[in-house]
């Protein structure tokens, strides 16, 4: 899955100059993250209806059923049909597999076992990099369709490494007649599942958040009423929802213990604020590469892999000093300020005439820092709660994940579609198409003369350090929200963890904090 995903990722923006849509790019994996938002919590319910070798299978068949859709859309509108059955697989998949991982592991190996679950990135990054040229130069234009095909295909098989012992073992439990929890209803998955939470979640992000990317393809932008009215709506769904989700759900979407917690709070905002960054700073890197540097996709695609890259490894890093030293929160501080002096050296890496040096450098500085913070606050947010709690704060992480995914994607298509135009008719003095300089870019702008071509590209470098800069603000946010994490022993075990989760006073670890505190 890591490997289609690196593949998909690598040609989207090809995929989408040949719907014609550059500045739509963002719209897909807005979809994705803002469906991923409602569906998490659901997966985590679902999984004690069927089981989870069921709902894993569910999950697969419909990421398979999304795969071939994309694959075989003949319009922008069929991709993003198939982004929908896509997004509905891909999040059950991921939530259900850290589900796992964080019942069947203790807390001191957790960060490793975590990493672990990233890890085949690490190879895939340089994989599917060598094969998004191929994919995407020469030949037929639509030769992108293969890789979703035929992704599909591989998947289907990988995906028999996780159903096969998944059905073999309930059913061994099964023939065996050894207790087993009581299998739940599907009256029981309604009661216990918040529907109206969902639905106003999907409602409020998606009519919040689309109107960003769209709002430039409307005849008058932001001026257009449907376009005011899709964002008013978002915002009201979303007063429904606090006031639901507050005073009338019986099991709200995230539990308010999560908010409560000083600790899991700031990890999980941490976390988020990540994610928002991320997307806000990436989201149009690739193309701002091939326009700006005359490169081809696979180049371009291997300039941005570095942050990636970092972000993998330390992660498994990480794990290990967590191990060796039983410490999390200090590294998520080290992280922290990496990622902050990362993303600060983005800045002027985002000028034309920057060094490939800086450029890379900048990311995969930034990469390690975020890859340290993101998995020490991702043990920390699951060492302060009880054990029957460790799904749902999984499940909060993962909605936050995709929340600020959604967050990232829209801030950065707006900005995209908002700031790009204005810089465009600063910058250019000459006559050219505004509309196939965004939405066309590698097909139009390396025809222009070279004084408008170089307007055109100061226009695009000019968005890439506005993205710089407000990706900065946001990491320096990370900090407040370090601010309140507290230690946590990842020594004990999790019967101690759980009557701390329970308020009991527990003397040896009352000894501990004096002595920290000393």
């Amino acid at each position: 899955i890591s490997f289609e995903a690196c593949l998909t990722q690598g040609i989207s923006g090809y995929v989408a100059s040949f719907f014609g849509v550059t500045s739509l790019t963002a719209v897909l994996p807005t979809i994705l993250a803002v469906l991923a938002t409602a569906l998490v919590p659901f997966y985590a319910k679902v999984a004690d209806v069927f089981g989870r070798a069921g709902s894993l299978t569910y999950a697969f068949t419909s990421y398979l059923v999304g795969l071939i859709i994309e694959g075989s859309a003949q319009s922008f509108l069929h991709l993003g049909i198939g982004q929908i059955f896509y997004g509905m697989g891909v999040t059950g998949i991921q939530t259900l597999s850290q589900v796992v991982i964080a019942d069947t592991t203790s807390l001191l190996h957790r960060g490793i076992m975590f990493a672990m679950y990233d890890m085949g990135n690490v190879a895939n990054i340089w994989i599917a990099q060598a094969l998004i040229d191929p994919i995407t130069l020469g030949g037929a234009k639509d030769k992108w369709r293969i890789a979703y095909i035929v992704m599909g295909c591989v998947s289907g098989f990988g995906a028999l490494a996780l159903l096969i012992p998944l059905w073999y073992v309930q059913q061994s439990l099964k023939r065996r007649k050894v207790a087993q929890p009581p299998r739940r209803t599907l009256r029981w998955l309604a009661t216990e599942f918040d529907i109206p939470g969902a639905i106003l979640i999907l409602l409020a992000l998606s009519l919040t958040l689309m109107p960003l990317v769209l709002a430039r393809r409307a005849a008058k932008n932001w001026q257009d009423p449907t376009i005011i009215g899709l964002f008013c709506s978002g915002i009201i769904f979303f007063i429904l929802l606090f006031v639901w989700e507050a005073k009338y759900a019986k099991r709200p979407i995230m539990s308010f213990k999560i908010w409560t917690n000083r600790t899991a709070f700031g990890s999980l905002m941490i976390m988020f604020l990540l994610k928002v960054l991320g997307n806000v700073v990436w989201q149009y890197l690739t193309q701002y590469f091939i326009v700006s540097r005359d490169i081809t996709f696979g180049q371009s695609y291997l300039l941005v892999r570095g942050f990636q890259m970092a972000w993998l490894v330390f992660q498994l890093i990480a794990g290990l000093i967590m191990k060796r030293y039983k410490k999390a929160r200090l590294l998520v501080w080290i992280g922290i300020f990496v990622y902050v002096l990362g993303v600060g050296l983005m800045i002027p890496a985002r000028h034309q005439d920057a060094s490939t040096f800086l450029v890379v450098i900048s990311q995969t500085i930034a990469g390690a820092g975020g890859g340290m913070a993101h998995l020490a606050c991702s043990v920390l947010v699951t060492g302060v709660v009880h054990k029957k709690d460790v799904a749902t704060v999984v499940g909060a992480s993962q909605i936050l994940v995709s929340f600020g995914s959604a967050v990232g994607n829209a801030a950065a298509g707006g900005i995209w579609t908002q700031y790009l135009p204005s810089r465009l008719r600063v910058r250019v003095t000459g006559p050219y198409d505004m509309d196939r300089a965004m939405n066309d870019p590698l097909k139009y702008i390396k025809f222009l003369d070279p004084v408008t071509k170089q307007q055109v590209v100061d226009a695009y470098s000019d968005s890439q350090w506005f993205m710089s800069i407000m990706g900065l603000a946001v990491a320096a946010l990370t900090i407040v929200c370090a601010a309140m994490l507290q230690h946590v022993n990842l020594e004990q075990d999790q019967d101690t963890q759980d009557r701390i989760a329970l308020g009991e006073e527990i003397p040896e670890i009352e000894d501990e904090k004096k002595e920290i505190k000393n």
